[in-house]
């Protein structure tokens, strides 16, 4: 059960100046709910006046990713999101050394039971593991502290503070993920606070969200039926003034 109640983020973005609101909403709070996306088309005309669009390896000559379960009898590594599997919370990218800033997904066809989205901000976790346990968040914060991605991965952490203030999230939970024993011995603990702050949204057709993806994580519950997302990375627009990350409330 969550303790976290989902900011005031949710946007009309078919009314005048919508984009710029949704822009301004990600800025301060890294989240904004939307309605009535429910075409590849939609999608990517919002992904552009937002910003520039990243193709993924995943993503289709429109660069956008269709979601759904691909029904294969193993599932690759590091695909767990083209299953009807629960998907744990994560970063987008994590891999990279700099993750698409921006996620947006909307529901094109809802699932016949489960398939909801989660969300749960990273900003919270650091704010929660610094009142009751700096020790873990110094540990979770240090370089090098763990490893996303296949062999092209790269050395980061949970947490990763940067000279102008800003702290990003990075985090990953499948078997593309390694964690050096420093890290590794406080992940039952965040993921109790993960817990804590998860917020679970119902997925309808046309129904979607934009992330921060430094600072809030995203994923689903299990499901049945042809469940169908599509997905865009976006780089925003510098004028959006959309930050990498959040700002440290408290000091680890």
């Amino acid at each position: 059960m969550s303790v976290t109640a989902l900011p005031d983020c949710r946007v009309d973005i078919a009314a005048a100046g919508g984009v710029g609101e949704l822009a301004a909403v990600l800025a301060r709070d890294g989240v904004a709910l939307f309605d009535g996306v429910r075409t590849e088309r939609q999608l990517r005309q919002l992904a552009n006046r937002l910003g520039r669009l990243v193709p993924h390896r995943d993503s289709t000559h429109s660069g956008l990713t269709v979601i759904t379960d691909r029904r294969n009898a193993r599932t690759p590594a590091g695909q767990g999101g083209f299953s009807r599997h629960a998907l744990a919370v994560h970063t987008d990218c994590s891999n990279l050394p700099r993750p698409p800033l921006l996620v947006a997904m909307t529901c094109v066809r809802p699932a016949e039971r489960g398939g909801d989205c989660v969300l749960v901000d990273g900003h919270a976790i650091h704010d929660e593991l610094a009142t009751i346990a700096p020790e873990a968040l110094a540990d979770l914060s240090a370089r090098r502290g763990a490893y996303f991605g296949g062999a092209a991965g790269i050395v980061g952490n949970v947490f990763e503070p940067d000279p102008g203030g800003l702290v990003g999230i990075r985090l990953r939970r499948d078997e593309l993920a390694r964690f050096s024993p420093q890290t590794q011995r406080w992940l039952d603990l965040l993921t109790q606070i993960i817990n804590r702050h998860t917020i679970t949204l119902p997925t309808r057709t046309g129904c979607g969200y934009v992330v921060n993806n430094r600072r809030w994580l995203h994923g689903r519950t299990a499901f049945t039926g042809p469940r169908t997302m599509y997905r865009a990375l976006i780089e925003p627009l510098p004028a959006w003034r959309i930050p990498a990350g959040f700002a440290q409330a408290i000091a680890p």
